[in-house]
Order: C-alpha cells, then structure tokens, then sequence
C-alpha cells in the first residue's frame, strides 16, 4: 500500500513502467556499405527514461571463415552518445565493446552474448564467422538513470518537458578490421532505438525523482611505458563505478599487477592485485573476469549488482584530485600506437533542470 505524504505518493508506487521503439527502423547507408555510417534520432518525448536498448543488425561478408578482433563482435559501434539538448550535457558517451562490459557488470551471470554462462536466442545475439554473408543481431544495453530496479529513479530524464530534447547517435566502425578478421563488407544495416520509461496518471499525485543525472563516459590514455599509468578523473559529482580495458600491441591484456585508486594524491582507498581484482569480479557477477578488464563498483551497496544506497560513492567535488592507476607487469610487449588504457565511469550529477525535474516543487 503506498504510503501517502502531504497527499502526495511515492513515484515508484504512482508510476507505470513502459517500453516502446522509439521513431522508425534506421537503415545505415541506404543498404551499401555502412563502414563509418551513422544512425541518429531523436528520443520520442514521453515519460521519464530510464534505459535503452540499441538493436543493430547487419550481414557481415568474410573471404573465408573468420574470428573477431580484439573487442569482439562488440566493436562493430565505434561510438553511442546520448546528448540533451543538442549537446549541451553529454549524457552518454563510449565505444561498444565499453557499453557490453559496463552493462553486464549490472547483472548477476548476464552479458549480451551470454557470456560463459548460456547460449543466447538468436533474436538476441548472433554474429557468425563463417565464409560468405553472416548475419548479425547485436544489443546493446544503455542505463540512463542508474539502474532498471531498486534505483530505477534515480537520474531519470523528464522527456515530456518542452525544453527537453534527447538525442541518440550510433556510429558504426571505420574499418571491418576493428572488428572481425577476413572482412569484405558490411551491408544492409539497421539500428533500433527502443525506450524504457516511466509516467504517472497525473504527476500532480506523486512525488517525482529527485533532480539528478547519471553520466557514462569513456576515456582514453595512450599507454607508452609499464609500471604506472595514471588517470586522474575529472572533479564532478558522485562516483558510481569505473571499468578498466587495458590494450596492448593491440589486444586486450591482463598484465596488470595491480589497480589503485587515490585520493588527493597520497590517500589511497584501493590497492588490488590483479588476482584480487578476478577474484571480487567473479564472485560479485558469477562469470569469469574478461580478459583485460578490470571493474571498480561503488554502487554495489546491495545484494545484487549495480544496486545501492550510496555507501561507497565517491563525492569527487570535496577532492582536489583523484586518480586510478594501473601497474602494467614488466616485460609486457608493447606496440606502436596500439596500446590504451581506456577508463569508462558512471557519475551521479546533481543537475536541477526540466529534464531531470517536474511541476512538483517536491523533486527540487
């Protein structure tokens, strides 16, 4: 029974969730060769948003059998961005292979592909290898607001407001060498956009989401030496989580002795070895690490993954720095040009706009 305060009700008790494609099936040039293609629309404007999941689809032409690059089939999306308001916040911005790791990292024994632990449909994951035309189903999970579940409200996007304009990018590889081996074409592509959101009946009823966004950004840093590679994070809002792929002569390596996160350059929180690192992973998502990525969760304050209550959070606004490092093993064999340490991150913004906002004074 909802517990009524002021006459109002709690959102998640006054709310319905709902879930639809938004606009029309995007085909990515015209049915010819998509390479470097772009697919792009803006968000039907109902309800507050709460995730998407991008569907691209595609037949893959090999010369003979082939295998997947270093990132797998994930590296067929260069790029997914999420701008409001023409990008004046950049809500969500990372490669693909990014979005796969980031997402099954908010799941117990999920991943788009299955993992390790199941065989998907083949409506939701497909990417043959073999010669001559294969063809591809590929989703992608992107969170907008920090989770589907416990903390579904947390960052949602008030998309019925006027003001508010949301738009989605997909651009796909510049080369098929990005990711599959043996590659001649990629033709007749299509990416859907479909939205999970939440409305009420009459939003005058309820007390709506607080004013608050969830940013998911990726950066990358060459690497050009072991030992020591530091990122020092940008000072803005709440740390919820990172995620570490570590590339090197061009594929994703685990030579990594240890990841430490330090605060105002001598105050380190975390100092993990590497078999640290595979051991939390794996009991915390019941799979096994992949290879070369490696995951910091200060959300996971609960049972289940990508859930909390805010414990752990980092507030990177009272630091004068912050920075993540990873101790590259000696004797790693490095390329020319080839080798990243790339740090995706999810932050919690306070932000109070129309897009994160109502008419209820109570979400300001």
């Amino acid at each position: 029974m909802a517990q009524v305060q002021n006459g109002l009700i709690p959102f998640r008790q006054g709310s319905r969730q709902r879930k639809r494609q938004s606009g029309a099936t995007i085909s990515v040039a015209g049915g010819g060769n998509a390479l470097s293609g772009v697919a792009q629309l803006t968000l039907d404007k109902v309800g507050m948003l709460n995730y998407l999941a991008i569907k691209v689809t595609g037949t893959v032409t090999l010369s003979a059998a082939g295998g997947f690059a270093t990132n797998g089939p994930w590296s067929i999306v260069d790029r997914i961005r999420v701008d409001l308001n023409l990008t004046n916040m950049n809500m969500v911005d990372y490669d693909g292979r990014m979005a796969y790791d980031m997402a099954r990292q908010m799941f117990r024994a999920w991943a788009p592909d299955g993992g390790t632990s199941y065989v998907p449909n083949g409506a939701s994951f497909a990417a043959p290898v073999a010669m001559g035309a294969n063809i591809w189903v590929l989703w992608y999970f992107v969170p907008i607001s920090a989770n589907p579940g416990s903390d579904f409200d947390t960052g949602l996007i008030n998309l019925q407001a006027p003001e508010v304009q949301l738009s989605v990018q997909v651009r796909l590889a510049a080369a098929g060498a990005s990711f599959v081996t043996n590659f001649t074409s990629l033709t007749l592509t299509n990416v859907e956009v479909h939205q999970c959101y939440f409305s009420s009946l009459d939003p005058r009823a309820v007390i709506l989401p607080l004013g608050q966004v969830v940013r998911t950004v990726q950066f990358d840093q060459p690497v050009t030496a072991t030992g020591e590679n530091t990122i020092t994070i940008e000072r803005q809002g709440k740390l919820m989580n990172t995620l570490t792929r570590f590339e090197a002569n061009g594929a994703r390596s685990d030579n990594v002795d240890r990841l430490t996160i330090v605060a105002n350059i001598n105050d380190t929180m975390y100092d993990e070895t590497g078999g640290l690192q595979s051991f939390e992973y794996e009991r915390d998502y019941s799979m096994p690490r992949p290879t070369g990525i490696f995951y910091k969760d200060f959300w996971h304050a609960r049972e289940s993954p990508g859930m909390g209550d805010g414990r752990d959070l980092i507030n990177l606004e009272v630091l004068t720095t912050f920075q993540q490092k990873i101790f590259i093993a000696a004797g790693t064999v490095l390329g020319a040009g080839n080798n990243f340490y790339r740090l995706g991150r999810r932050i919690l913004v306070n932000f109070v706009s129309p897009a994160t906002s109502g008419i209820n004074p109570l979400s300001q």
